[in-house]
């Protein structure tokens, strides 16, 4: 299976960052966690992605517009 076309294609909310948790979207609809060791400008057909490692050790990759959830940063105030 190769990557959608271009037309099909969304623009991703923002790049994932290395050594950030993200929660990315499978094409078979499934979700996976990972943590992201690199990020490319063409990881695959031309397209933008990330390859991670999940939870269990297991090497992935995606495509940037799959991602659906980044990790939250809150503001603290120490004082």
């Amino acid at each position: 299976m190769t990557g959608p076309e271009m037309s099909e294609r969304m623009e991703p909310l923002r790049r994932p960052r290395v050594g950030e948790m993200i929660v990315y979207t499978l094409f078979s609809g499934n979700v996976r966690a990972c943590r992201v060791t690199a990020v490319h400008d063409d990881v695959k057909n031309g397209y933008p992605g990330f390859d991670g490692i999940t939870s269990g050790g297991m090497s992935c990759w995606g495509y940037d517009d799959q991602a659906t959830a980044y990790p939250v940063i809150k503001e603290v105030d120490i004082g």
